[in-house]
């Protein structure tokens, strides 16, 4: 339950940050997808989870930007926007798929997996020790993260403006707040989010990448 859990949970937190921004990420699906695939092509060929993981969070991010570009400067409709992202992602990961990984699955589509690391005295409680602190980095990230931007949303500075630009635009303007450029700066740190729950899927798991892994999970968070 927690290993499926994972990417529904990561995106679903990019969701709530671009929402309280005043941005419908339909597009979280793409971001994952993208950050599965970057992370297993990079991680397979540099044979470095790390490189992997840097891999997936730039490729969400960097689809958190064309989002935000086309939504807050170009104003296009953001729902049909993020059909298109996610159509958009769909196409290149399986071309390059085809082209390149199916061809040759031991150079570029054999990621390294992350082990799992037991946190000394919380492992040890019985029943639920083994379940939540034997595991590893992204499920303790994404333990982190729900803390995180809870606290953040509802106990910060930034909190408070990114709910105001979200809410009522104008009045944030009126204030001094940027309100694109919190948006935009939010809309990323949303596709970084979920381009980690995409790192689930393979390096998380040392599965190799496969055409539309997703599945659906982004729609589901």
């Amino acid at each position: 339950t927690i290993f499926l859990a994972v990417p529904l949970i990561l995106g679903a937190l990019a969701g709530v940050v671009c929402e309280r921004s005043g941005v419908i990420n339909v597009a979280i699906e793409g971001q994952m997808l993208c950050g599965a695939f970057a992370g297993a092509l990079l991680g397979s060929i540099t044979d470095s989870t790390a490189i992997g993981i840097v891999a997936e969070l730039v490729a969400g991010g960097l689809i958190g930007l064309l989002l935000a570009l086309f939504a807050i400067r170009y104003l296009v409709n953001q729902v049909v926007l993020g059909v298109v992202i996610n159509l958009l992602a769909l196409g290149i990961t399986g071309y390059v798929y085809d082209a390149l990984m199916a061809k040759d699955q031991n150079t570029y589509n054999t990621p390294p997996g992350l082990h799992a690391i037991n946190i000394p005295g919380l492992s040890d409680i019985p029943i639920i020790g083994p379940l939540l602190f034997e595991q590893n980095l992204i499920v303790y990230a994404m333990y982190v993260l729900i803390v995180v931007i809870d606290l953040a949303l509802f106990r910060s500075k930034w909190g408070l403006r990114t709910r105001a630009v979200g809410e009522h635009p104008k009045a944030a303007d009126t204030v001094g707040i940027n309100v694109r450029r919190t948006r935009y700066v939010n809309v990323i740190v949303g596709g970084v989010v979920a381009g980690l729950g995409g790192a689930s899927l393979t390096l998380g798991s040392a599965l190799p990448f496969g055409k539309n892994m997703t599945n659906g999970k982004g729609f589901i968070a």
